[in-house]
């Protein structure tokens, strides 16, 4: 057995996760706030507030502040119109308007405006989360996870039955036998996830039930309930972490917070009832448990943009709004006689602290790693494969290309989480988040080119001009004369003073 999940519950408005290989490497980490809980995976029952015929979608109202974006895409046909839904089943029928890869409806000559209504009554899950200034992104195709299964009560095929792409084929073929065994309903579909990989029929069944009775309460709740109105709820951290993170090859759980561990249990047994012995309670009121674990040095490295390599060579991170910029560096190594073998033994050692570093950051969207320059293809080929091999082990779904001609990797990551960062710091509002300053000699002749345009706009007998502190003495020890110019040309006395705030 190897690696332990470890779950930090002492402060009842903050929960962290943690989770250390066998080498004693932090692996993933996660926190959740009580009052910044994510939405991903929530179902509502919400109502459409208005129509936007020039992007094809809908805003709703789901009970927040802020109204949910809602596409056309991503409305299922039960909720269109009767007229339209006819001729839905009728294209259905013909078997042309299904795209086998997305799942999802292709592009028809229909209308949003022409298939829903205002102040209609829709069941939507959240997608994406609030990001900025933009909204939470919602779907009516809902999806409820469970520890080695997938229920989608209402796909887009009537069956639509499938396993996880990072199962090999032999397993497929036994996992689709279960799935057949299973009886699923009409007009619902399942998914075995990753982790049901050689999981028994048993197991795979008695989560497929629980889903089952899960979602038969959601419905429940939706006959009973006025929207706007959540329905039901992802879970917390830490059953995310129980259903999603937690393998069957963990030493153990070791949860610090009574009230945690409790419902840690519980949930384990309604999953994996065998495993509940191996979640302990951690009681240590002197020693925190991360501190215990040697956690909470590692986690202030997730924040620096450089990460070391053992052999001496280094990563840098860096996040844009556009996409995250990875640059691999043979550091100190660069010396050495074999560069083609020091740029290869660099670079396979950097795709597996990459791909740790992309889990642990939960960096989304697209990523650009530059690798050393290597002049063998076969070494391309070497480190292309090794890093494939990496991301196995990442959970998210993620599209990755080819090393370039010039050593560039891309790939596309979906984001599973709010990120470590977004979730614990804000934007600074000097620097608006570049982490640059203007230098003082540049803050100087700004504030004097400010007064010149006051001055040139309109007259005056003195001028005031405040600065941020320290900039007030750089002007009047270095632009002395500058000064002199301007008050002997505009006939006007001017006064520099420092503001502390």
């Amino acid at each position: 057995m190897a690696g332990k999940l470890l779950i930090d519950a002492r402060y009842g408005d903050e929960t962290r996760i943690a989770i250390i290989g066998e080498d004693g490497k932090l692996s993933n980490f996660e926190v959740e706030q009580c009052d910044r809980k994510p939405i991903k995976g929530n179902i509502y029952l919400a109502k459409i507030v208005r129509i936007e015929p020039s992007i094809q979608a809908a805003f709703i109202d789901y009970g927040d502040d802020k109204h949910g974006f809602l596409p056309l895409s991503e409305i299922h046909y039960d909720y269109f119109n009767k007229n339209v839904r006819k001729a839905v089943e009728d294209d259905d029928n013909k078997g042309e308007t299904i795209d086998d890869d997305n799942d999802k409806p292709r592009k028809r000559s229909f209308k949003i405006q022409e298939v829903i209504s205002q102040k209609q009554i829709i069941l939507v899950q959240a997608e994406k989360e609030v990001r900025g200034n933009k909204c939470a992104f919602f779907s009516t195709f809902i999806s409820i996870p469970g520890r080695y299964c997938i229920l989608m009560p209402n796909p887009i095929k009537r069956k639509n039955n499938s396993i996880s792409k990072k199962i090999d084929s032999a397993e497929k073929e036994r996992l689709r036998e279960i799935i057949e065994s299973l009886n699923i309903p009409d007009g619902m579909g399942c998914i075995v996830r990753t982790a049901g990989e050689n999981r028994t029929k048993q197991e795979i069944k008695r989560d497929f039930e629980y889903l089952c009775r899960l979602w038969n309460e959601i419905r429940d709740r939706v006959t009973s309930s006025i929207a706007p109105i959540l329905i039901h709820e992802e879970g917390n951290i830490i059953k995310r972490s129980i259903r999603d993170l937690y393998q069957r090859t963990m030493e153990k759980i070791v949860i610090q917070g009574k009230n945690a561990h409790k419902d840690a249990k519980a949930f384990m047994k309604s999953f994996t009832p065998s495993h509940v012995k191996r979640i302990e309670l951690y009681d240590d009121a002197n020693v925190p448990i991360f501190h215990k674990y040697g956690i909470e040095s590692k986690i202030h490295k997730i924040l620096e943009p450089v990460v070391e390599l053992p052999s001496g060579g280094s990563i840098v991170i860096n996040t844009t709004e556009a996409l995250t910029a990875i640059d691999v560096n043979s550091g100190k190594l660069k010396n050495e006689r074999n560069m083609e073998g020091t740029a290869l033994k660099t670079n396979l050692e950097a795709t597996i602290e990459i791909a740790r570093q992309i889990k642990l950051r939960d960096l989304a969207g697209i990523i650009v790693i530059d690798f050393i320059d290597m002049e063998d293809r076969h070494s391309n080929i070497k480190v292309e494969k090794k890093f494939r091999d990496a991301m196995k082990l990442d959970y998210s779904n993620t599209q990755i290309g080819k090393l370039s001609q010039f050593g560039l990797l891309e790939l596309s990551r979906q984001r599973l989480r709010t990120s470590f960062v977004e979730s614990n710091f804000v934007r600074c509002k000097h620097c608006c988040g570049s982490g640059k300053l203007p230098s003082d000699e540049a803050s100087a002749l700004s504030v004097m080119r400010k007064i010149e345009s006051f001055l040139v706009n309109g007259r005056a007998e003195s001028i005031l001009a405040e600065t941020a502190a320290g900039i007030d003495l750089f002007i009047l020890n270095h632009k002395r004369k500058l000064i002199t110019e301007v008050e002997k040309t505009h006939s006007v006395r001017i006064e520099i003073v420092g503001n502390q705030s």
